[in-house]
């Protein structure tokens, strides 16, 4: 039985982004969202800008990770049939 390794990174960078606090898809299945520097200094706004971006690509993540596994076990039983 495989063993999986799960990593979870966040970062928390000046940027020149608007601050509009709306989540921004990247193509690497990451989201990103910019806030002000007056809620990037508050605990309470931090925690909960992380909160709502993690959400979103914790969900991609598992998203991807199960149709690996399943094209995975797919092209096993495709293979042992053969």
């Amino acid at each position: 039985m495989s063993k999986y390794k799960i990593r979870v990174k966040v970062e928390l960078v000046e940027c020149d982004d608007s601050e509009d606090g709306e989540l921004k898809n990247s193509e690497d299945g990451s989201f990103t969202m910019a806030i002000s520097e007056k809620n990037a200094i508050s605990i309470d706004h931090c925690e909960m800008a992380v909160l709502q971006t993690a959400h979103p690509t914790i969900r991609e993540a598992i998203s991807r990770h199960l149709s690996e596994i399943s094209k995975k076990k797919f092209l096993n039983k495709r293979t042992r049939k053969q």
